[in-house]
């Protein structure tokens, strides 16, 4: 009877935990993990097998806080924003220690999405065309209300004539990050096979670039 009980009560607190307190993120309407997403440092192995490489612009990071006093600050908080390759990403931060690093192909502005603000940009750089965004939560004060803080870094390629990421490549290292494929050099291959694919209008094809 202990063991059931212990059992039972160990279900209820991990649907709770589900519910009421985990980080969660959702791409083109699919709930993904943590771990499915691309890292930097995978990223750049991968566009330094193509004789390229990610570069940090100097001076690119910045800060904006989504405020969402309509909701007088109570969580859950939604972030939404589409990347420069037309995937549509929502993030829901559901407790106050939530965290999360997203690498993303974008450009000169990107506008976020959630807060009481119709939209808020991030300007960058004219070179940029990839960024390291952190998500986190933003405590409150008695004159704003608490909402979600993002630090944006911007990148560039270093050699813009060579091995690039389109939008084709952006979905296949998406999808094979997201089936727990290490995105390193060594899937360069794979990339290339699936660019191909979607490229033929395989797998459902492809949104165009803006």
């Amino acid at each position: 009877m202990i063991k059931i009980t212990s059992a039972l009560s160990l279900v209820i607190f991990m649907t709770f935990v589900n519910i009421t307190g985990a980080l969660r993120i959702f791409r083109n309407n699919d709930e993904i993990s943590r771990e499915q997403i691309p890292k930097m440092e995978g990223l750049r192995d991968l566009f330094r097998a193509g004789n390229n490489d990610l570069v940090y612009i100097e001076g690119s990071r910045t800060y904006d806080t989504l405020r969402y006093g309509d909701s007088d600050g109570q969580l859950p908080f939604n972030v939404t924003f589409t990347d420069r390759l037309a995937n549509n990403w929502k993030i829901v931060i559901n407790s106050q220690s939530d965290d999360v690093t997203l690498v993303i192909p974008t450009g000169t502005q990107m506008f976020w999405f959630g807060g009481d603000a119709s939209r808020t940009r991030t300007g960058s750089d004219a070179q940029t065309s990839w960024a390291q965004v952190q998500f986190t939560y933003q405590p409150g004060s008695w004159w704003k209300a608490a909402g979600v803080r993002i630090s944006f870094n911007g990148y560039k390629e270093a050699n813009a004539g060579e091995w690039s990421v389109d939008t084709a490549r952006w979905n296949e290292i998406l999808d094979l990050a997201k089936k727990g494929v290490e995105i390193t050099g060594a899937v360069m291959d794979q990339v290339a096979q699936g660019a191909a694919i979607y490229a033929s209008g395989g797998a459902g094809g492809a949104a165009g670039e803006e």
